[in-house]
């Protein structure tokens, strides 16, 4: 039997690497040797899906399924449409969590043969199985019953067996372990499991010693909250600190479970940290199942920087009971706590769902097909979701895109405004000035911002303190080339070497450098000499 496994990744990255598929592929082969040949295909939702429809029939197969998400639903079932009309004996199918939770409405497009809902390595090799005894598409699709794997340490590893390199993605996928402890209404993680279950600790260790031998630099943990389990999460970390130290780790986190020891532990190695804050407001969360205790949040969060770890924050707009107002006071919250990036999101009722089950008690105007964005609540218009989405644009394009960490406390003192004000004015910004360079953009909308207070002065500076930071940081974190090193030149107010030389020393205020460094118009240049900064006043 020929069987091709499709993933649809949302875009090329280190991240779009097949691990669902290939999890699949590997548990075939371990059952099934040469008998069943399966192969794993990337495509990309931009790709055409004739073209992608193309890729997959040139191997062959005899069955195709498709690991299906709520971004890449469209683009799978177009591609199945495609293969069905150009083969219509092909057996065609579809699992992971979009059509595990709208199993019904996937199994009814007629380019569809049938759904393996829920985890798919034992599922797939029984479906299998029965195929390769003669029974009939229909039969399985009455027969496939979600059933999660109890013992994951039964699963072969894709890494370890070779069907998946992570050297040809420049990334890793890595899972430690399935299920979540907690039933947030939104999420479609823990519906239909109770607890958590873990990868062996062999294995671990077995697929971090490929992860370090292969060279890769980006490790991705699957664990919706890795460090749940605390002894385990500890135990982990010292692992990656005497295997993988030069490798950089990303987890999902929950802040109630963090504490000194694991702040040092995640500060003993390359990572960064995601946190589910959602919401500010503990009235908000307790609609979806969630709470807040935003004193120990803060304590939490406060270990992580005193240790010097990176961390960014989630955030959702949209939520039940929440407001324009309220959304803005959560945005100001997180940026008081200074992450290294602020991630924000409009609320999506997504099938299966306990708040697809509750969204219209709670008067929730939501899309009917995929992405399945909130349009509007009692407590929250349309007009306001807009006004929300603006504050998340300008967030995303001014301080995460445009690396203000380092610098955006500095400015934002002065100017006396919040930082989701200064988020929802930024994206007013771009709309009138489109096109131009990020550091430039960002320079002339805060000295407009200053010069419209009457504080010239300090817009000219602002601008300068922004071109000091947005320059060493583009060419320090961008790819350099010794051969022939990069060189970035621009106007400054001031002698950006004076600028520099008093952040370096300690002064962090606006108004502190404004009294100590001259007015002196130049030019300057910035380039690396191996691998340090050099700055030239021309």
């Amino acid at each position: 039997m020929k069987l091709v496994l499709v993933a649809i990744h949302i875009e090329p990255s280190p991240r779009a690497l097949p691990l669902g598929p290939a999890m699949l592929a590997s548990a075939l082969r371990d059952t099934f040797g040469e008998v069943v040949r399966t192969w794993v295909v990337d495509a990309f939702v931009a790709e055409p899906p004739a073209a992608c429809a193309a890729r997959i029939l040139a191997l062959g197969p005899e069955a195709v399924g498709f690991s299906m998400y709520v971004w890449n639903r469209t683009q799978t079932l177009a591609i199945a449409a495609l293969l069905k009309a150009a083969r219509p004996g092909l057996i065609l199918f579809a699992g992971g969590p979009e059509a595990t939770a709208d199993r019904a409405a996937i199994q009814a497009d007629p380019s569809m043969d049938f759904v393996l809902p829920g985890e798919g390595e034992v599922l797939i090799v029984e479906a299998v199985q029965r195929l390769l005894d003669g029974a009939t598409p229909e039969a399985i699709a009455a027969w496939a019953q979600p059933a999660p794997v109890q013992d994951l340490a039964a699963l072969p590893s894709p890494y370890l067996d070779g069907t998946l390199r992570p050297a040809d993605y420049g990334g890793a996928l890595w899972e430690l372990s399935r299920g979540c402890p907690f039933t947030c209404d939104f999420c479609f993680e823990a519906r239909g499991t109770a607890g958590t279950r873990r990868i062996p600790m062999a294995r671990v260790e077995a697929e971090l010693a490929l992860f370090e031998a292969a060279g890769i630099q980006e490790v991705f943990v699957l664990d919706p909250t890795f460090n749940y389990q605390k002894v385990q999460a500890k135990q982990v970390l010292r692992l990656i600190a005497a295997k993988a130290s030069g490798t950089h780790f990303f987890f999902e986190v929950r802040s109630e479970f963090l504490d000194r020891e694991m702040a040092s532990l995640f500060a003993a190695i390359h990572c960064t940290l995601q946190i589910g804050l959602q919401s500010a407001h503990d009235d908000v969360l307790r609609n979806i199942s969630r709470s807040f205790d935003a004193e120990d949040f803060e304590a939490k969060i406060l270990l992580l920087h005193e240790a010097g770890v990176p961390y960014g924050f989630d955030l959702i707009y949209g939520l039940p009971g929440d407001s324009l107002e309220g959304f803005r006071e959560s945005v100001d919250f997180a940026m008081g706590l200074v992450p290294n990036h602020l991630d924000i999101f409009r609320l999506s009722v997504l099938p299966g769902t306990r708040l697809a089950e509750t969204a219209a008690g709670l008067e929730l105007a939501y899309e009917a097909a995929n992405p399945y964005q909130v349009l509007a609540s009692p407590s929250f218009s349309a007009q306001d979701m807009a006004q929300a989405g603006r504050i998340a644009h300008g967030c995303d394009a001014l301080y995460n895109h445009g690396r203000a960490v380092p610098w955006f406390g500095m400015l934002l003192g002065p100017l006396d405004l919040p930082p989701s004000g200064v988020f929802q004015a930024f994206a007013d910004w771009l709309d009138t000035h489109p096109g131009a360079e990020p550091i430039e953009t960002q320079r002339s909308f805060f000295q407009s911002q200053f010069e419209a207070r009457g504080e010239a002065v300090l817009g000219a500076l602002a601008a300068d303190v922004i071109a000091c930071f947005g320059h060493s940081s583009a060419l320090l974190d961008g790819p350099g080339d010794e051969a022939a090193p990069p060189v970035r030149r621009a106007s400054f107010h001031h002698d950006p070497r004076g600028i520099m030389a008093l952040i370096e020393a300690g002064t962090t205020g606006l108004e502190d450098l404004a009294f100590s460094v001259p007015l002196q118009p130049c030019e300057a240049e910035f380039t690396l000499a191996e691998g340090e900064l050099v700055l030239r006043v021309l």
